[in-house]
């Protein structure tokens, strides 16, 4: 009995040793977890009052092509107790030309044919040709389509021959537009505008008249 205790004790021994000799094993490494950083706009670096964008409008009429027009239109919108703002650019526009067939030779004989036109209601004008040294007698220039249709048909009643071009050509275009205001308060002025009858206005965003008005470097805005 004393023999197998001491077998016990010497084998436990041994195993003892032999765990003490072993290198410990190294522990497995945690895998490394990335988690990007997410890179703030630059916005969100800014106050909070520039980020947040108030959308305001602005009505804007249509272009006028001629000083009279524009006149008359400043006087009606300032009889409407309205502070317009004149945009004056310099556009291309396509000008309907209407002149009579011949060319004269002489002064004299442009302004025979100018008395006939206008015998026919049709305004005319004697234009006196510099470089080719003749006359040729006008009968308008229009920059509105349907304007230019209408003349066209009373110069054909007449039964006279006539010559007609079309032309693009850079003309001085002026239009109206007010101070940008909420929406509301646009829709409003959009619907006294209209109501004239006459002044054909234009509601758009105010980053839009920006774009299409004052980032040009040909306008001239005036304050009127």
């Amino acid at each position: 009995m004393k023999l197998l205790v001491r077998l016990i004790t010497f084998a436990l021994l041994i195993m003892l040793a032999w765990i003490a000799w072993q290198a410990p094993a190294r522990a497995p490494e945690a895998n490394m977890v990335r988690t990007p950083i997410p890179k703030l706009p630059d916005s969100a670096l800014e106050p909070e009052s520039t980020v947040a964008e108030t959308t305001m409008w602005r009505i804007v009429t249509r272009r006028v092509v001629s000083k009279a027009a524009f006149t008359s239109l400043k006087r009606k919108l300032e009889g409407m107790h309205l502070a317009p703002v004149t945009i004056k650019n310099q556009e291309d526009v396509t000008m309907h030309a209407f002149d009579d067939a011949i060319l004269f030779k002489t002064s004299s004989n442009a302004w025979k044919a100018s008395h006939i036109w206008k015998s026919h209601q049709i305004e005319s004008t004697v234009i006196k040709v510099e470089d080719a040294g003749v006359y040729l007698v006008g009968l308008g220039r229009f920059f509105q389509a349907k304007y230019a249709e209408g003349v066209q048909k009373r110069l054909e009643k007449t039964g006279r021959k006539y010559r007609y071009q079309k032309r693009t050509v850079p003309i001085p275009t002026w239009r109206f537009t007010f101070s940008a205001t909420d929406k509301q308060q646009a829709q409003d002025l959009w619907k006294k505008l209209h109501d004239t009858g006459v002044i054909m206005p234009v509601l758009i965003a105010e980053d839009r008249f920006q774009e299409l008005y004052m980032k040009r470097k040909e306008s001239e805005v005036v304050k009127r």
